[in-house]
């Protein structure tokens, strides 16, 4: 810090005025004594420039430092050291600074010694000559305002000074701003004084200007307060507009639409102001401003906007209407149409939208009459040989009608080709349809999109499609409106820049089956395309071999079928989408395998199964016929093993000597006797011999002869019936005899079955011949 001897100075006078005792004196003195030894011991150093603080903008000077003590010394530009020195008899270092652009610091200092003394050098230009000088006098105002310029900005301080002839001060100073522009305001002394002549200075530490004398007129430099719109009223063409009073004879009036250029135009009326030629139901903004006349004085500034809209008016133009034939209901006989119409501009609409009237008239008189409501701007129709006809409607009435006959196109062959001009627009060509001067109508509307349809007519046979957007779709048509009907060549695929698709279709599968498989994939969105897609490829990787195969469809397919696949073989399978400008990513990857073989047989078993099934009840149903049930039953009976004659056998010998003996017991046998008989033990003899029937009428038995009867009459029963009594008759015996024999053959298709006839035997007494088997019979059944 340092400290000058002035400041010493500064505190005596100080004390002086406010202290006045001797010990206050002392005091004082003391101070002053230990400020100034404090200033001297502190100052390490002193700086110097060779051109001052502000120096000229690139111009080279020298800075000097001069220590106060022997030390190794260091100096320093903008904090970054730039010179060492160490110690030496000279106590003055110096350095040449070239080329300064900007501010910059320069400080000196000694090792060790954190107290810097330094300098600030500011790099400027030296005025320019003033000129450009404006004043003005605001009415009912003594002060005169002036203002002018000194060139390029000076960028170090400047000071600006006016002079007025005839004024005792010596002139009015001012601060020049850092645009270059010099402000000064003065007093009028007289006022009769019709001019004034001043004289204009600029100056600061690398120059002074100066310029003058200027003479100024005041009835030129008289500026009107400015002016105020009290109202404004409108119609739907003009407005008038309603300002405050005033002395002016001149007034000038500027207005524009939102958002529009201003209109200008002067007018001489002091309280009224009429505007013509206006748009119906437009916003607009109107401002005013004054002068004394057209040669005397300066303009006002502008008033205040004020903002008016108009009224609206009827629209006065018919609607452009397009149509489009769509698919039908399958409830309806007649032909559907879908109705477009382009909004009318505000210009056109003459205010805002309320509804649109759309009437169909068909041939045969019969109409119908249809509302839309904004912002719907197309509506479908079914009706067969009709006209439709659409109007717009605002508050103030309704637009002309416009009639177009619904027809259905036909077809042109001729081939529409495209090229593109630029990211947002096309051309589009075609052959020629009809004769000269035929009118087309060219639409067109993003994929997908019927709702943004746009149409342009035409009689040319080119086209120019603008409005589009790059990485967008488009499909359309081009229209002749000939007097025998219209017709009609489509195109599809416009694009006025496109890019691969950003994304890749998902697939799925249908079906499978042992070497082949139905594959199926989703539609990319339509901001993902990034154009018109072309074709899809579908890529099948083998699992177990690695080997990638591709097969190519067209858009806008997007199924496949891949066959030539391998059982119980495993397949990774995905799908990418093209676009004129390349290949896109693929989608997700589908994982399956092929069907085993096993799977396939498993099948035919359930097939075959199914039919022995039905063939079998097939067969049950057709059993229940008596005719079928005996031939039936013969071939089965035909099927028994060839037994031999019993009668040649022993046991059946013995049966025959004792056949009197059974009768004697039979015809002793008491049916009032209660008394329960003995179990008979029968031996079984193993099959096929047939004494196993017979067997048990030998047995010897030391028993009773009550109980032989019993034995004897249980091996009867047991061998002739196991349902009935002995004595049931002869009928019955050999009826239940021959159903025992059956019974036998455990093998053998039971009679009990309720598909077949019980079998009867017929014939008298049981014999051994009845119950023997005559296979002649067989060969009578077949």
């Amino acid at each position: 810090m340092v400290v000058h001897r002035g400041s010493c100075e500064f505190v005596w006078s100080s004390a002086l005025s406010s202290m006045s005792s001797e010990c206050t004196w002392s005091v004082l003195v003391m101070l002053c004594f230990i400020l100034a030894t404090g200033a001297h011991g502190g100052a390490v150093c002193t700086v110097r420039s060779s051109k001052g603080e502000e120096v000229l903008l690139g111009s080279s000077f020298t800075f000097s430092c001069i220590f106060n003590k022997q030390c190794t010394k260091l100096i320093f530009r903008n904090g970054t050291q730039i010179k060492y020195i160490k110690k030496n008899i000279s106590k003055e270092v110096s350095v040449n600074i070239e080329n300064i652009t900007e501010f910059n610091t320069l400080s000196c200092r000694c090792e060790g010694n954190p107290e810097p003394c330094g300098i600030d050098i500011k790099p400027g230009y030296p005025p320019d000559i003033p000129q450009n000088l404006t004043c003005v006098q605001n009415m009912n105002s003594h002060n005169v305002s002036c203002i002018w310029t000194t060139g390029r900005s000076t960028i170090i301080d400047t000071t600006c000074q006016l002079r007025v002839h005839g004024d005792l001060h010596l002139g009015y100073r001012s601060i020049m701003n850092s645009t270059g522009f010099c402000h000064s305001t003065f007093p009028i002394k007289s006022s009769v004084m019709s001019q004034l002549v001043v004289w204009l200075n600029v100056s600061n530490t690398l120059g002074i200007k100066t310029s003058g004398p200027h003479t100024i007129n005041l009835i030129n430099i008289v500026k009107p307060s400015m002016p105020e719109i009290l109202n404004v009223s409108c119609s739907s063409r003009w407005c008038s507009l309603h300002i405050d009073n005033h002395s002016m004879n001149l007034v000038e009036i500027q207005y524009s639409a939102v958002n529009v250029i201003w209109d200008t135009f002067q007018n001489n009326d002091k309280s009224r102001l009429n505007i013509s030629s206006l748009h119906p139901d437009t916003m607009y903004n109107f401002q005013i401003r004054r002068k004394i006349n057209h040669t005397v004085g300066l303009w006002s500034d502008w008033s205040q906007p004020k903002r008016k809209k108009t009224k609206e008016e009827a629209p006065d133009k018919a609607l452009d209407v397009w149509y489009l034939q769509e698919l039908k209901p399958p409830e309806s006989k007649s032909k559907c149409f879908r109705i477009f119409w382009k909004e009318l501009n505000i210009s056109d609409a003459k205010g805002k939208i309320q509804r649109y009237n759309i009437s169909v008239l068909e041939q045969k008189g019969k109409s119908n009459s249809i509302i839309a409501v904004p912002p719907s701007r197309n509506q479908s129709i079914c009706c067969y040989n009709c006209s439709v006809s659409v109007s717009a409607v605002n508050s103030e009435g309704q637009s002309p009608v416009k009639i177009i006959q619904l027809r259905l196109p036909g077809l042109h062959t001729g081939l529409l080709s495209h090229k593109p001009l630029n990211n947002h627009s096309i051309a589009l060509f075609w052959p020629k349809f009809d004769i000269a001067g035929t009118e087309y109508v060219v639409h067109w509307y993003p994929v997908g999109n019927i709702e943004g349809i746009q149409w342009i007519r035409v009689v040319d046979t080119t086209a120019h499609i603008t409005g589009l957007q790059p990485q967008e779709c488009y499909q359309g048509a081009v229209t002749a409106l000939r007097s025998s009907g219209p017709k009609m060549a489509t195109i599809k695929g416009i694009s006025s820049w496109q890019s691969a698709p950003e994304q890749g279709p998902d697939p799925e599968l249908h079906w499978k089956k042992t070497e082949s498989s139905g594959v199926a994939w989703s539609e990319i969105p339509q901001k993902k395309r990034r154009g018109c897609l072309k074709k899809y490829t579908v890529y099948l990787m083998d699992n177990l071999k690695g080997d990638i195969h591709n097969f190519s469809v067209d858009h806008p397919k997007r199924q496949y079928v891949i066959s030539g696949l391998s059982p119980r073989q495993c397949y990774n399978l995905w799908v990418t989408a093209w676009t004129d400008a390349g290949e896109g990513p693929r989608g997700s990857v589908l994982p399956f395998c092929a069907p085993l073989d096993s799977e396939k047989m498993l099948s035919l078993v359930i097939l075959a199964g199914g039919a022995v099934l039905l063939a079998c009840l097939i067969l049950l149903c057709i059993c229940q016929f008596s005719s079928v049930h005996r031939r039936f039953l013969c071939c089965c009976q035909c099927l028994l093993p060839i037994i031999p004659d019993p009668a040649n056998s022993k046991c059946a010998k013995t049966y025959a000597d004792d056949q009197s003996e059974i009768k004697f017991y039979l015809d002793q046998w008491d049916s009032s006797v209660n008394e329960e008989p003995d179990n008979v033990e029968v031996e079984e003899v193993p099959y096929p011999s047939i004494c196993t029937y017979i067997k048990s009428f030998s047995q010897e038995s030391s028993s009773s002869d009550a109980t032989q009867f019993t034995r004897i009459t249980d091996i009867m029963e047991d061998y002739i019936s196991t349902h009935g009594a002995i004595s049931g008759g002869e009928e019955e015996d050999e009826y239940e005899k021959g159903e025992r024999s059956l019974d036998e053959f455990e093998f053998f298709p039971s009679t009990h079955s309720p598909f077949l006839e019980p079998l009867v035997l017929t014939g008298g007494k049981l014999t051994l011949d009845v119950v023997k088997i005559d296979c002649s019979e067989f060969l009578d059944c077949t």
